[in-house]
């Protein structure tokens, strides 16, 4: 059992480590640049994004929100991290050329849109948007592979994701999330990995 992401195989002989940038790097392209420098150092052959295409992930609502640590609305954060196109094309190429496989997660359709049309050769998808069935088809479409991360999601979550997978034949990873950051070691469950493989029979990861 193993995927292929570009040049890179996934198997339960072969893992893979994936760095995480996300939106750390506040929407300036280059502090990405350096954060990917440094994870090339640290031995890394792939980096994860985020893509952020606001106006299509949120409403309008999302303007009067405001997260307990900040004081501007969760949509001008977002705003702010993002990288436009432009920005993402320079990112991706950077990290190409730096001989390491660009993989990005996108939280719409428009996201994983601009994924594709820049050619990426996996998807990641977020644990909130594991029980998104429209945006998992959507991005099925494309025939590519996908890592799944599915924290807060139940086994019965979790089974339509799967159908639709396999019913496009998408090769995919399902990955054991605890959406705490640093998780507790207490709170860990190693062994939801173990359900995982025994209920979808599939790849898997923390």
């Amino acid at each position: 059992m193993q995927i292929k992401i570009d040049k890179l195989t996934i198997s339960q002989k072969n893992p893979l480590i994936i760095p995480e940038i996300g939106i750390n790097h506040n929407g300036s392209l280059e502090i990405a640049k350096l954060m990917v420098d440094a994870a090339k150092r640290a031995g890394a052959k792939i980096i994860k994004h985020q893509t952020h295409i606001v106006e299509d992930e949120m409403s309008q609502e999302a303007k009067n929100v405001i997260p307990g640590n900040a004081n501007i609305s969760i949509y001008e954060i977002m705003e702010q991290c993002a990288l436009n196109y432009k920005d993402e094309l320079a990112l991706k190429e950077y990290v190409e050329k730096q001989g390491l496989v660009y993989l990005s997660t996108p939280f719409s359709r428009a996201a994983a849109n601009r994924l594709e049309d820049m050619g990426v050769s996996a998807y990641k998808i977020g644990s909130g948007e594991c029980n998104n069935y429209p945006l998992i088809k959507h991005i099925a479409q494309f025939k590519k592979p996908m890592i799944i991360s599915t924290g807060m999601n139940s086994i019965e979550s979790i089974k339509p994701t799967v159908k639709i997978l396999r019913d496009y034949e998408i090769p995919f990873v399902l990955l054991h999330t605890t959406n705490l950051y640093p998780t507790p070691s207490h709170l860990v469950r190693l062994q939801a990995m173990l359900e995982l493989y025994k209920e979808f029979n599939c790849l898997y990861g923390l």
